[in-house]
């Protein structure tokens, strides 16, 4: 420690790195991008474990049996769901919680669209649950099981399966006697909207988007939840979802609960669709890692929920999604019976927490169900990746302050020579001259002190003009955030006179707003005499700052959500730490052609081509046809989301992406001499 504090070894490392900056950058970039995807070979990451021994998973048998007849059950709900002017079952399923013996109850509430969608209607929901109050307790902690209430013409999954499914669950849990903590059984309407709304109820949040009612049943502080997505029959296998709102996870202990409940009972589970390879160390059981753990990333990256347990983690109540999944000409396939006995597992488990999770890992990247890589795992590699921008910025600085000081010793060494000059003229001087030149020698000392004075306020509007000459460009790219952040609120009032989707016209406006964004350098030029309008300005400096900015805010996004901050880390990163302007014509194009396709409005675009290409395309053409849909109903969910759910993606975008690249862009742009 005491090398680094000594002052002439740290002006040393400034050297080194300012001389062999682009060697540097280049070997940080590879080195933390090949270590942090060498990361999903099994040899280089961690097991996982249970950090949390109260649970106790798979320590009983699970005794699970059906009481009553599922698939009777199921046939009823669907006769249920047919029935004319009735879209969910709401009634049906509370008479059943009720026979049950639970205390069951139906949250109303409304939901008021934002940006006037609904024209100011309130649209109503109903959300349905009941509680199996514990015998051993005094109703202070609770735990929830909670399923999706989909209607018959829904374009989701049925989940039919998982309302059965509960219903037969809290039938044998009523019989039981050794429970600690209270079960909720929750059956939410409008999907995640109706779960937000029996939050906010639950836990006395008021919102001016979703109004619901005052939850008249209550327990105590929930401490973990179960999601079911469960269609009525013929599954084959679990695949678990994790990610929630704005990439947040849950408690590793809770996955690994449910993973290892699944392999007592015989039943396979899978992350994103990808099972563990069978050979972890060969080739293609490590592509199969890199893959499960680009698709988690991809997942995270969007900062949406994969199912309704995504919105219980900012109340700090880890959850998870068991969605099962059916194949259609698969000759294996379990009953519902079984699914009954893992949720007995998972929740006997859950039954012998004695306080929240806090142990395991809260922020982590999965290669696949049983194996996890760790915050202490990826950020050296990410760190390297981020070090490439903190470098070339140092780099620049270095050459701005040596630039500086080479000005400064040029106009001491003339001043030198001046004086010696003068020196020597005053010596050739007779005795007659020096007492006839008295005076005009006074006046002299007197010109020389005011040219001292004017040479200093020189000085000092010299090294206060390059940050000077930056400022319009960061205030305007400021201000196009701004207009962006604000532009749904502006598109939405102007919207009336134009007979199209509200969806249509908030895209279109943000569009032409990203467009605008393109003409910043032509609206920030200034006509210089004796030529054209020109872009001028320190661009040196304004990268060293744009540099530190960009590695600044993507290090703070790393903390929360790393999958966005690893992709935009490298995506962004080589392009924005070369650009720079230049005289060379072809070269100049190419440069802004490239910083074109890291644009927040491409990488958006390219983002949706990506998730498309996976569904069926009759030709490239239609392919970019529904990628460009695609775009246009994210860019307006994602905009919902900020006021339904307190996403902040959105703000994430307009405040430092669009700004960020904003200034590379004018850098692009800058007239060099």
């Amino acid at each position: 420690m005491g090398l680094l504090t000594d002052p002439k070894r740290q002006k040393k490392i400034i050297e080194v790195i300012s001389k062999y900056n682009n060697l540097l950058c280049v070997l940080c970039y590879l080195s933390g991008v090949l270590g942090f995807l060498a990361q999903a070979y099994q040899p280089l990451n961690g097991a996982t474990y249970f950090s949390e021994n109260a649970l106790l998973p798979g320590l009983v048998t699970n005794e699970f049996y059906a009481e009553i007849n599922m698939n009777a059950l199921a046939s009823e709900l669907k006769e249920e769901f047919n029935k004319e002017k009735r879209k969910v079952p709401r009634d049906w399923i509370y008479n059943h919680l009720r026979e049950i013996g639970l205390d069951t109850y139906i949250q109303n509430y409304s939901i008021k669209y934002p940006l006037d969608i609904a024209k100011g209607q309130n649209i109503p929901g109903q959300n349905v649950y009941g509680i199996l109050r514990a015998k051993r307790s005094a109703s202070t902690e609770a735990v929830v099981l909670t399923t999706p209430m989909r209607p018959k013409d829904s374009d989701l999954p049925s989940t039919t399966g998982g309302i059965v499914l509960m219903l037969a669950m809290a039938k044998y849990f009523r019989r039981q006697t050794y429970w600690s903590k209270d079960i909720i059984f929750l059956v939410s309407d409008h999907e995640q909207i109706g779960l937000q709304a029996w939050l906010d109820g639950y836990h006395d949040i008021n919102s001016e988007y979703i109004v619901p009612s005052d939850v008249m049943g209550r327990s105590g502080a929930i401490q973990a939840a179960i999601n079911l997505e469960i269609p009525d029959g013929n599954i084959r296998y679990f695949d678990l979802k994790i990610e929630g709102m704005n990439g947040q996870l849950p408690n590793l202990d809770l996955f690994n609960l449910v993973v290892k409940i699944c392999n007592q009972e015989g039943v396979d589970v899978s992350f994103h669709r990808n099972f563990d390879p069978m050979d972890p160390q060969s080739v293609d059981g490590y592509l199969q890692s890199v893959k499960t753990m680009l698709e988690m990333m991809w997942s995270q990256a969007a900062g949406t929920p994969s199912g309704n347990h995504g919105l219980f983690h900012k109340y700090h109540i880890e959850a998870v999604t068991l969605q099962g999944i059916r194949r259609k000409n698969s000759n294996y396939a379990f009953p519902l019976e079984r699914t009954g006995r893992i949720l007995e597992g998972i929740f006997r488990s859950l039954n012998n927490l004695l306080e929240r999770f806090h142990q395991s890992f809260f922020f982590y990247i999965l290669p696949g169900t049983r194996n996890y890589i760790s915050i202490g795992m990826y950020m050296p590699p990410f760190g390297l990746i981020c070090a490439t921008g903190l470098i070339k910025a140092v780099a620049i600085w270095v050459t701005l302050k040596g630039d500086k000081e080479s000005e400064e010793k040029e106009q001491k060494e003339e001043k030198e020579k001046n004086e010696d000059k003068e020196k020597a003229e005053k010596e050739g001087e007779t005795e007659e001259d020096r007492e006839d030149g008295e005076t005009e020698a006074l006046e002299k000392e007197v010109e020389e002190l005011r040219k001292r004075v004017m040479e200093e306020d020189r000085e000092e509007e010299a090294a206060s003009e390059g940050l000077i000459s930056i400022m319009p460009v960061i205030l305007i790219s400021l201000m196009m955030g701004v207009f962006s952040y604000t532009g749904p609120d502006f598109i939405t009032v102007t919207a009336p006179p134009f007979r199209i989707k509200m969806e249509d016209n908030i895209s279109f406006g943000l569009m032409a707003l990203y467009t605008a964004s393109l003409m910043v350098p032509r609206l920030i030029s200034r006509k210089q005499p004796g030529s054209g309008k020109k872009l001028i300005f320190d661009w040196r400096l304004l990268k060293c700052v744009t540099l530190l900015f960009q590695s600044l805010a993507l290090f703070s996004v790393s903390l929360m959500n790393i999958s966005l901050a690893f992709l935009l880390a490298v995506i962004l990163i080589p392009i924005t730490v070369v650009a720079q302007p230049t005289k060379r014509r072809l070269l100049s194009w190419l440069q802004k052609a490239i910083l074109f396709l890291v644009s927040p409005g491409v990488l958006l675009f390219i983002a949706s081509v990506i998730t498309s290409y996976g569904e069926k395309h009759k030709d490239f053409l239609d392919l970019m046809v529904n990628s460009w849909s695609f775009m246009k109903t994210n860019i307006f969910l994602t905009i919902i989301d900020k006021y339904f759910f307190g996403s902040w993606m959105f703000g994430l975008f307009s405040f430092i992406i669009l700004p960020n690249w904003l200034m590379f862009w004018s850098i692009a742009h800058c007239n060099v001499e």
